[in-house]
């Protein structure tokens, strides 16, 4: 099987025209690409910058911000071998700092105690956090932009999904990939699908991104200078009864050669409940069944780490339970 990543510029696409390239790459590929104009590329250089400088730091320096202190809000550093995003049981070969929306500690949300609703961690490393802010509100507004798309090619309207995007779930990940010396070494990260609604990555020039295709073989996404590689969640899936489908990929590393990557992961309030979406409804994979998105989030943040398992006492003792949306 064939697959080619579309690539869908919007800066010369009208809305309906960028609506229609999506809804064709969201049904064949699940994947594509995506040239945005109000995304200023010095500023995502910046955040490339500070975030090396901040893997760079020695690892006692990193390790006082350990993801396990914000569980399980998903804030913070995560270590070498501490992840497992694929299917068998190894550890990916990669670092990462991850935040999301910042709250204050008094918003109702944090109060609350919902999942993914928390101060953001913020490493003392030089122009991190100012260059971190702008890059994540910019993807906040791309993403939006892109969610309407979606109802736009779904034949629904425009601010459909605005009712389980209104507070949306939307972390940022800044990783590293070491370089490997040997081609039998770890995969940078195993295969998997995402979790939410959408995915916005801005990748270095290094490659190391594959997908699957219908066959099983894997195919390379080349970086494009100035585009964002997009790629769809399980929870969109669910939304439209497998017309859109999440597809497998992987990063197989970088050779030689470090990689550096910046997803940025846009899923739905944690109290939405997810079902078929109208235009969807007649398909054989309809399911009329809602799923929390919040419970379907945190699952699968919660078989992800390998650190809960070695930290259980510990976080046993924090008192997390698994969250319900209210009904």
């Amino acid at each position: 099987m064939t697959v080619t990543v579309p690539l869908i510029d919007l800066r010369v696409l009208s809305d309906a025209e960028a609506a229609r390239a999506m809804d064709a790459a969201c049904r064949d590929v699940g994947f594509f690409q995506v040239i945005d104009p109000d995304t200023d590329a010095a500023m995502t250089a910046r955040v490339f910058n500070v975030m090396r400088t901040f893997f760079a730091a020695p690892d006692a320096d990193k390790q006082r911000y350990h993801i396990r202190h914000s569980h399980p809000h998903q804030r913070g550093y995560v270590p070498l071998f501490e992840e497992s995003l694929g299917e068998d049981a190894s550890a990916d070969f990669k670092e990462s700092f991850d935040l999301g929306v910042d709250l204050a500690p008094d918003h109702p949300d944090v109060v609350a105690g919902k999942p993914f609703a928390a101060p953001n961690v913020w490493p003392d490393t030089d122009g991190f956090r100012d260059a971190v802010e702008a890059y994540h509100a910019a993807m906040m507004r791309l993403g939006e932009r892109l969610v309407r798309l979606t109802a736009v090619g779904l034949g629904l309207d425009a601010d459909y999904f605005d009712y389980a995007m209104a507070a949306p779930v939307a972390n940022l990940r800044l990783l590293r990939y070491p370089p490997r010396v040997r081609e039998s070494e770890r995969v940078g990260c195993g295969a998997h699908t995402d979790y939410g609604f959408l995915t916005v990555l801005a990748q270095d020039g290094v490659g190391g991104l594959e997908i699957e295709t219908g066959d099983g073989s894997w195919i390379g996404v080349a970086p494009i200078d100035g585009a964002f590689v997009v790629n769809l969640g399980d929870l969109l899936t669910r939304w439209t009864a497998g017309l859109y489908r999440a597809r497998r990929h992987r990063v197989v590393g970088a050779g030689s050669e470090e990689r550096y990557s910046i997803p940025f992961f846009l899923d739905p309030n944690v109290d939405a409940m997810i079902e078929t979406v109208p235009t969807c409804r007649h398909l054989p994979g309809a399911d009329t069944a809602p799923v929390s998105a919040g419970a379907f989030l945190q699952s699968r943040f919660d078989d992800t780490f390998n650190y809960r398992e070695k930290a259980a006492g510990n976080l046993a003792s924090e008192g997390a339970a698994p969250y319900v949306a209210a009904q």
